[in-house]
């Protein structure tokens, strides 16, 4: 746990004023290029020899790729190569109730995406994908992604809606330092998962001596 430090309020004003004034808002359409996944036509026909490997919405998630040795293999036939998934990508959900935003660090080779996800690909130099993916997970933006969803029984998100969506492009060292918080974050959040894990196991075997009669 971090130490509590003394905070100076007028050094804090003073301080986020001046960061405000260095970060400039752009449209998600400004500074990343934006294409939905594979067009697929109907159900992915899943070919376990298949060269081609397809990232779905299960496989997302805040923490990276899911399954990643185990995606869906399938076969294509399009008559030019299609759009890969590159490291550094940003996958967002574009169909269902929470339009998960995921960073992609060394995907795959030779793997595309179902066309219920979109691909962004940062376009400018001054922001950070890492920093953009954990931006699109914050409630500003996820609030405005639900509003622009459409559809009543399963909604989904239009190409358009999600160019318009507004970005924060602070400085990037700020970016990295915010990054690197959210990482140590979810590192932390991982090892007391594995700990409560742990210790349920502990419970569970010692309750199961004593409901046995063998006594802990």
């Amino acid at each position: 746990m971090l130490p509590a430090c003394p905070v100076d309020p007028l050094h804090t004003r003073t301080h986020g004023a001046r960061m405000n004034t260095l970060t400039r808002i752009a449209l998600l359409g400004d500074v990343a290029s934006i294409r939905q996944g594979h067009p697929f036509r109907g159900a992915i026909a899943a070919v376990p020899e298949g060269p081609v490997q397809v990232i779905q919405l299960k496989n997302l998630a805040l923490d990276g790729l899911q399954e990643r040795d185990h995606l869906l293999r399938t076969a294509l036939r399009a008559r030019k190569p299609p759009d890969w998934v590159q490291d550094q990508d940003v996958l967002i959900a574009g169909r269902g109730n929470h339009p998960l935003a995921m960073l992609l660090h060394n995907p795959p080779e030779s793997t595309v995406c179902s066309p219920h996800l979109y691909v962004l690909r940062v376009c400018t130099p001054d922001l950070l994908p890492a920093f953009l993916a954990w931006q699109l997970n914050q409630r500003a933006a996820q609030t405005y992604l639900r509003q622009q969803a459409a559809g009543s029984r399963q909604q989904s998100l239009r190409k358009t809606a999600v160019a318009q969506l507004p970005v924060h492009v602070p400085p990037v060292a700020q970016q990295r330092r915010i990054v690197g918080i959210a990482s140590a974050a979810q590192a932390e959040q991982r090892c007391l998962e594995a700990l409560i894990h742990i210790r349920q196991q502990e419970i569970a075997v010692v309750a199961e001596q004593v409901l046995q009669g063998s006594g802990a």
